[in-house]
């Protein structure tokens, strides 16, 4: 197999070209960094260039572009795209139903909805390379801490879509907000998201804003599972900072967590795994806009040999031994209780983090995923 592999500052890259290595896959890497992954004619001609010259037996990138789904149409070539993000954050989803494309998707649950609007979308979970991050995941007094979260705290601009409305439409937002941040392991937002809710909030935006602020189902969908985030990551920050020391490694700072200490965001390979590797807990809270699936922090954290608490997600189980190699939520009162008494019990801590690396390193590596993504061409 010959193969084109489109690099930019994405995460999971190291390791899955190591994974190329191992598994024999020649390949060429075309490098440019998208400022807008749907227009940008620069790359689209770079691409079509490079793709004239030399034959290829497919295009592979992490996360999707219409743009390569465009030109490797034209030139007859597959194009294979593996998504770490939930949701893709494009804005014409038209690209990605044609037949050209070979997508895989870590959540089954985005995976059923896309099916269900015609794109032929596969399963895949993610993975994570132990080697990758072995030599920088080591003690390191910096982050030696408690417990740590690393990741957005979203800040969003729910209050300024919901301002304009009346109280009713406010009040329904606000208990579908409640209703899914209580709900772990099910997921509704886009059932109680209608066509007729979206006209009714866009009849008061129109008043409000004279036609210049609407909303799509997908923009609010979003936007309230982002709130909810927002809103779960306080509440738990705030509740274990009170009983014990947090750290906090975010692009964004909230005046309000005054007991936790904020750091600056890390970098994924030479920082980041320290973190992870020196936290005595590390939490997952995912984003609610993932379904079903389980993000690609869960399986950096055990790559890296860090104990980890996460949300309840419907996938886990399927993959991991709850209680053997991580350790899962159900509520923030049931998130407390847990953080304690894995902070008492060391032992148990940390044969619980062994347990989740050798589990990466065996399974959830990238050479197996590998055999999964390229035997669909």
């Amino acid at each position: 197999m010959k193969l084109l592999y489109w690099k930019w500052n994405s995460f999971m890259g190291e390791g899955l070209e190591q994974a190329f290595h191992r598994r024999g896959i020649t390949y060429d890497v075309f490098t440019y960094i998208l400022k807008d992954w749907e227009r940008d004619n620069r790359f689209q001609e770079q691409l079509e260039e490079q793709l004239g010259s030399i034959s290829y037996d497919a295009v592979f990138s992490i996360n999707y572009s219409p743009l390569l789904t465009e030109v490797c149409e034209k030139k007859k070539i597959p194009y294979i795209s593996w998504i770490y993000d939930s949701p893709i954050h494009i804005r014409n989803m038209d690209p990605m139903k044609r037949k050209i494309n070979r997508i895989f998707l870590f959540d089954r649950g985005q995976v059923e909805h896309y099916r269900t609007i015609g794109i032929e979308a596969f399963h895949l979970p993610l993975a994570a390379s132990v080697d990758v991050f072995a030599p920088n995941a080591k003690t390191n007094t910096a982050y030696s801490c408690e417990i740590s979260l690393l990741g957005q705290l979203y800040r969003t601009e729910y209050l300024h879509y919901t301002k304009p409305l009346d109280t009713y439409q406010r009040g329904f937002l606000e208990g579908v907000v409640n209703s899914q941040m209580h709900v772990y392991g099910g997921y509704f937002l886009n059932e109680v998201i209608t066509d007729d809710l979206i006209s009714k909030l866009n009849e008061c935006y129109d008043k409000t804003f004279a036609g210049k602020v609407r909303i799509q189902r997908r923009e609010l969908e979003y936007l309230l599972a982002q709130e909810i985030t927002s809103r779960e990551r306080y509440m738990a920050l705030q509740l274990l900072s009170r009983r014990h020391k947090v750290n906090l490694y975010s692009s964004n700072r909230d005046e309000r967590l005054k007991q936790v200490k904020q750091m600056p965001y890390v970098d994924y390979y030479t920082r980041m795994p320290s973190v992870f590797y020196n936290s005595k807990v590390n939490l997952n809270i995912s984003l609610k806009s993932i379904r079903t699936g389980i993000p690609l922090r869960v399986f950096d954290v055990l790559a890296c040999g860090g104990f980890l608490i996460s949300n309840f997600q419907a996938e886990l189980p399927e993959i991991f031994h709850i209680g053997k190699e991580l350790v899962v939520y159900q509520d923030l009162e049931e998130l407390v209780w847990l953080t304690g008494y894995y902070l008492e019990h060391e032992t148990e801590r940390k044969q619980i983090a062994e347990n989740g690396k050798k589990r990466i390193q065996s399974e959830y590596c990238f050479e197996n995923r590998l055999d999964t993504l390229f035997c669909v061409i």
